[in-house]
């Protein structure tokens, strides 16, 4: 009797105390995922660094297909439409080598973008995003950037779905 008393006084203690705990799933701004539609702009690129335009386009294109959050859609039938500009392009040295500190052996590469979200009129996001990716230094440190830029543009669409998803609405 004691013992199916304690057993039930401390399960209705741990739903108790789990309900406060749960984890959520998809977005975390109350919307169902997958619910909206968006539409991706092709951002136009005012850096020096070439071909920029479509690594960001298509990193966040397939950043949106693999999140679930959006349906990817065209511009005239989506719920949200996002547009930006890739405003620069830098390197910055991280490390160097332990007898010559003058001689940078990783770089961090950055890609900014200028980005606005828009719902009908109400704007949903507007503000600078970036994504960054670490190069090794090698013979040819421009290939190794451009291996490399990819991932920073992946970067980029990850923290700008990021702040489309769970910006206030």
């Amino acid at each position: 009797m004691w013992n199916s008393l304690r057993l039930l006084v401390a399960g209705t203690c741990l739903l108790i105390l789990g309900s406060g705990c749960a984890y959520r799933l998809g977005p975390t701004n109350d919307q169902v995922a997958g619910a909206q539609t968006i539409a991706i702009d092709y951002f136009p690129n005012q850096s020096l660094e070439p071909q920029l335009t479509d690594l960001v386009a298509t990193a966040v294109r397939r950043e949106v297909q693999r999140d679930g959050t959006f349906k990817l859609a065209s511009r005239g039938s989506a719920d949200i439409v996002v547009s930006g500009t890739i405003i620069s392009y830098g390197r910055l040295p991280v490390g160097s080598k332990r007898d010559d500190v003058l001689t940078p052996t990783d770089y961090d590469v950055k890609i900014t973008a200028k980005v606005r979200a828009v719902r009908g009129t109400q704007t949903v996001y507007e503000g600078e995003v970036s994504g960054s990716a670490q190069v090794v230094f090698n013979a040819d440190l421009n290939n190794a950037e451009r291996e490399n830029n990819p991932v920073a543009a992946e970067n980029l669409a990850r923290n700008l779905l990021s702040a489309i998803a769970n910006g206030s609405w």
